[in-house]
C-alpha cells in the first residue's frame, strides 16, 4: 500500500483538492494489475519488488519536477527523450526540492532500522525475523512462501487482475474527453491514463488515409475561413533584402516596456517597438520539442506534434520552408546556434528546414560561456556579425536566424553580467534573476543592432525579432504569485505564458502597433508577404496577420487538444468559458466553443496527415517541384 500512498503524494503536489476516494480506488485498481502480475513471475524475491518500488519512486518525483516547469506530467515520448537529461541538469537541479525525498520515505526508514533489525536477527535467533514473509510493497500478506506453490492461489491472484483491468478499462472507455491528458489523469488516475496513452502510441499507424489532393491552400483556408486576397498590403515591401531572424529564449511579451525601480527591462526592444510593426497578440504554439519546435513552426508554418516533438520524430523530410522558398529567390540561409547541434536532433532538424549551413558549439568553442548551454549572446551576435558581413560583401542575399541561449531556466547570470540593481526583494529569486537576465538579453541585442548600423546592414535588411515560448515556470508562478501581480497588475495566467514578442522592422515602413491576434505558423506566409515572394503551391497552415484581422490558433501538448484564440478570445478545450485577451473577461457560449474547437482539431488532424504525408520522399519531392 506504500506505492498508493506515494500516488497520493504525487496528486497533492499536482492535482491539489481533487483527489477523492473514487480516484484513489481507480489508482488502487492500476497497482493491482502491476503488482498482482508481479506475484506472477518467478522468480518472485524482495529484491525485485524493492526494485520496482525504488523505479515507480523515481518515476513520480521525476513527474513532480516535470510538471514544476512545464506544468505537465511526463508521456513516453519525454522518456524517449531522457538522453537530454545532461543538457537540463541545471534546471532540474534548481526545480528540485528536498521535500521531494518524500517519495523514497521507505528506503530511507529501512536504511535506518537495518542496523536494528540485524542486531534482532542476531540476538533474537529464533524470532519472527527469521521466519517474516517477503517484504513487498502491494500483496505483503500474499507472499508467504506456503501460498505461493498454491495453484488456487495463483488462480485468485489472475481473477483480482481480470476484475482490475476491467474495471480500469471500463473507467477509461466512459471517460470523455480523451484529449485532455491533464484532466483524464485527475479523473481516472495516472496508470491508468499512461497505459491508454501507449495504447494509442503502440496502435497508432504510420500511414496517412488522407490522398494527395486532400493537401491543399483551400482546404486549409475552408477550416481558418478566410479568403484568398488579389492585392495584399505591404506586399514586397522588403523586396530583396536581407532577413535577419533573431529568436530570444523564454521571452514573454508582459517584458516588454516593463520597468522595475524605474529601470526598463527590455530597453532596446522598447526603442525597437518604435521603429517596427510590433504584434502585442502574438502567441507561442510550440508542442514537447520547446525551443526547437519553434523553429520548426516559424519556418514551415505547420502544426508541432500533439505529443513528441519534430526534430526526433520526423527529421527525414524535405520540408517546404521559409529557407527554400528564399533559395528559390537566390538568397543562402544559415543559423547561429552556440549549443551542440545535436542537442534536440537539430544537426538533421536544420538541413531538413533547408538551411544551407549551420553554426554550432563547433564554431562558438564556448566562448564566454555561460550555464551549461553555451556561448553568451553577446557572443552569439558577436561571432555572427563576421559572417553576416562577408555574404553582404559578395553580393549574396542571405536568410540568418539566429538562437539565444543565455536567457535559460534557471535564469543565473555572473554578477558581471548584471545590467540592473533590482530592489532587495527581488535579488536572488527566481523572479528576480529572470528579469536580470531578460535584461541582458535585450543588452546583446542592443548591442548587435548597433553593430549592424556600424556595418551598413541595419537598412538592407528586414530585422525580426520574436519569443520562443514562456519564461515563467508553473513553479515560479505559484511560489511568486504576488510578486508576478504586482509587476503584471494582475495575476500571471495562461495568456501570459502563451503571449510573446513579434517586431518586424522593415526600412522605409511605417511603425505600427497591431493588435490583431498572430501564432507562430503565421510569421512564414506574413514574411513572404513583406519580401514579395508568392506561396505558389506550398502549403501554409498560418496566415499572413497583416491582411487578416481574424485569426483561429490552436495549441497543442501544454494544452488540451482542441484549446484555441481567436480575435478575441482564448478557450481552453473542456472548459465551458472563454477569456478575453485584453482584460480576461469571461464569456459563456457552449455552442460556439465546440464548434470552434471542432474547427481547430480539423485543422490540426489536417496538418499531422500532411505530415505523414511528407514523411514519404517521394511526396516532399512532389510538392517541392511544384
Amino acid at each position: 500500500m506504500i506505492v498508493l500512498l506515494k500516488i497520493f503524494l504525487l496528486r497533492s503536489f499536482v492535482f491539489p483538492q481533487t483527489t477523492n476516494i473514487q480516484v484513489l480506488l481507480w489508482e488502487l485498481a492500476s497497482l493491482v494489475i502491476i503488482f498482482g502480475l508481479l506475484e506472477l513471475t518467478k522468480p518472485r524475491t524482495t529484491a525485485l519488488f524493492w526494485i520496482i518500488n525504488l523505479l515507480l519512486s523515481t518515476y513520480f518525483m521525476a513527474n513532480v519536477i516535470y510538471y514544476s516547469y512545464f506544468g505537465q506530467l511526463l508521456n513516453f515520448h519525454a522518456i524517449l527523450q531522457f538522453r537530454l537529461i545532461n543538457e537540463l541538469n541545471t534546471s532540474i537541479f534548481d526545480l528540485f526540492s528536498p521535500a521531494y525525498f518524500v517519495f523514497y520515505v521507505d528506503f530511507i526508514l529501512l536504511f535506518i532500522l537495518q542496523p536494528f533489525i540485524s542486531l534482532s536477527k542476531r540476538v533474537l535467533p529464533f524470532s519472527r525475523f527469521e521466519k517474516s514473509p517477503k517484504v513487498t510493497t502491494f500483496f505483503p500478506s500474499l507472499t508467504h512462501r506456503h501460498k505461493t506453490t498454491s495453484a488456487y492461489y495463483h488462480k485468485t491472484i489472475l481473477i483480482v487482475i481480470l476484475l482490475a483491468l476491467f474495471l480500469s478499462l471500463l473507467n477509461i472507455g466512459f471517460y470523455s474527453t480523451k484529449d485532455n491528458r491533464m484532466a483524464m489523469t485527475r479523473d481516472v488516475g495516472l496508470f491508468n491514463a499512461q497505459g491508454y496513452e501507449l495504447y494509442k502510441y503502440l496502435s497508432k499507424s504510420n500511414e496517412t488515409s488522407l490522398k494527395s489532393e486532400q493537401f491543399n491552400q483551400a482546404a486549409v483556408n475552408q477550416l481558418k475561413q478566410i479568403e484568398p486576397i488579389l492585392w495584399p498590403k505591404y506586399f514586397g515591401s522588403a523586396s530583396g533584402k536581407n532577413v535577419i531572424l533573431v529568436q530570444l529564449e523564454s521571452t514573454q511579451n508582459f517584458l516588454i516596456g516593463l520597468s522595475v525601480n524605474n529601470q526598463e527591462i527590455t530597453p532596446n526592444l522598447n526603442n525597437l517597438v518604435k521603429q517596427s510593426l510590433y504584434f502585442s497578440h502574438f502567441y507561442s504554439q510550440i508542442g514537447q520539442g520547446n525551443t526547437s519546435d519553434a523553429e520548426f513552426i516559424t519556418n514551415t508554418s505547420i502544426y508541432p506534434l500533439q505529443k513528441g516533438g519534430i526534430s526526433t520524430d520526423y527529421v527525414d523530410i524535405d520540408y517546404p520552408s521559409l529557407p527554400r522558398l528564399l533559395k528559390a529567390k537566390g538568397y543562402t540561409s544559415f543559423t547561429f546556434h552556440p549549443n551542440d547541434v545535436t542537442f534536440w536532433n537539430r544537426d538533421n532538424l536544420y538541413p531538413a528546414l533547408g538551411f544551407d549551413k549551420y553554426f554550432d558549439k563547433d564554431y562558438y568553442r564556448d566562448e564566454d560561456r555561460l550555464g551549461q548551454w553555451g556561448s553568451s549572446d553577446e557572443i552569439l551576435f558577436k561571432k555572427a556579425l563576421p559572417i553576416l558581413i562577408d555574404y553582404r560583401n559578395r553580393n549574396q542575399r542571405f536568410y540568418a536566424s539566429l538562437i539565444t541561449l543565455t536567457n535559460h531556466h534557471p535564469y543565473v547570470l555572473p554578477q558581471h553580467k548584471k545590467q540592473i540593481m533590482l530592489p532587495s526583494k527581488l535579488e536572488g529569486t527566481t523572479i528576480g534573476n529572470y528579469l536580470s537576465s531578460v535584461n541582458y538579453q535585450d543588452y546583446a541585442l542592443g548591442k548587435f543592432i548597433n553593430d549592424l548600423k556600424v556595418a551598413n546592414l541595419w537598412e538592407d535588411s528586414i530585422f525580426i525579432v520574436f519569443g520562443d515560448h514562456f519564461g515563467v515556470t508553473k513553479v515560479m508562478e505559484r511560489e511568486h504569485k504576488d510578486t508576478l501581480t504586482h509587476l503584471l497588475g494582475r495575476e500571471h495566467d495562461v495568456i501570459h505564458a502563451l503571449n510573446v514578442p513579434l517586431l518586424i522592422r522593415v526600412p522605409g515602413l511605417k511603425p505600427q502597433v497591431i493588435d490583431s491576434p498572430g501564432g507562430q505558423v503565421d510569421l512564414l506566409p506574413t514574411v513572404a508577404n513583406l519580401l514579395g515572394v508568392t506561396l505558389g503551391q506550398q502549403i501554409t497552415f498560418g496566415q499572413d496577420i497583416l491582411n487578416h484581422p481574424q485569426n483561429l490558433l490552436g495549441f497543442r501538448f501544454y494544452h488540451p487538444e482542441g484549446t484555441f484564440i481567436t480575435s478575441d478570445l482564448l478557450h481552453m478545450s473542456g472548459s465551458k468559458i472563454g477569456h478575453s485577451l485584453d482584460n480576461r473577461t469571461i464569456t459563456r457560449n457552449d455552442e460556439f466553443f465546440l464548434k470552434e474547437e471542432q474547427r481547430i482539431k480539423s485543422l490540426m488532424q489536417l496538418s499531422d496527415g500532411y505530415l505523414q504525408y511528407l514523411d514519404h520522399k517521394e511526396n516532399a519531392s512532389v510538392l517541392l517541384n511544384q
